[in-house]
């Protein structure tokens, strides 16, 4: 298996113009995943030959992330849209029931955020903890995100598991922009 990927890389070698991917290459290969490697890096031309080359979107790395997970972590959207073009699945979860949408909405990446939307994410799942990317964007007071959520049609009324709803976060911790854009789209207590 490893000669076989060694020997479709170094075919893709070529490609890789600048030495920097070179190198990343090389880390990859040690690593033995260089899926998520190359999407936790957002190196989206690393990324495309690799799947290119027969890897698969859906690989995780040695903690069981998975490669859309990574990308969604760091906010790199063109990344997700890669392995989303090439079958990986939108919604995986991790150890924690969190799927890449949670991951990009409670770090306020609105790009990506974006991008797991186009690719069908479902918007109202929930975590271990009841929340969704909504509330998870709330609290975090990533206003971009809570707009775009809302604007694809997350649903504001979902209560996490201490039984608060977006609103409630909003209004707890002070969030008067928040606030506004949730009453705008029709919350209420």
């Amino acid at each position: 298996m490893r000669r076989r990927l060694l020997l479709r890389l170094s075919v893709a070698l070529p490609l890789l113009a600048p030495v920097t991917a070179r190198a990343q290459l090389s880390i990859d290969l040690l690593s033995r995943a260089p899926v998520p490697d190359a999407a936790r890096a957002g190196d989206v031309r690393l990324l495309r030959s690799l799947l290119a080359a027969g890897q698969s979107a859906n690989a995780a790395d040695g903690d069981r992330v998975s490669a859309l997970t990574l990308a969604a972590q760091g906010g790199h959207a063109e990344a997700i849209e890669a392995l989303l073009e090439h079958g990986a699945r939108v919604d995986v979860r991790d150890r924690e029931g969190a799927t890449p949408l949670h991951h990009a909405a409670q770090r306020g990446h609105d790009a990506a955020v974006a991008a797991l939307i186009a690719g069908k994410a479902m918007l109202d799942l929930e975590g271990r903890q009841g929340e969704t990317a909504l509330i998870m964007a709330v609290r975090r007071g990533h206003t971009a995100v809570v707009s775009r959520l809302l604007r694809a049609g997350a649903d504001w009324r979902i209560q996490d598991r201490t039984g608060r709803t977006a609103l409630q976060h909003a209004e707890d911790a002070g969030r008067a922009p928040i606030v506004s854009i949730l009453r705008r789209a029709g919350a209420t207590q």
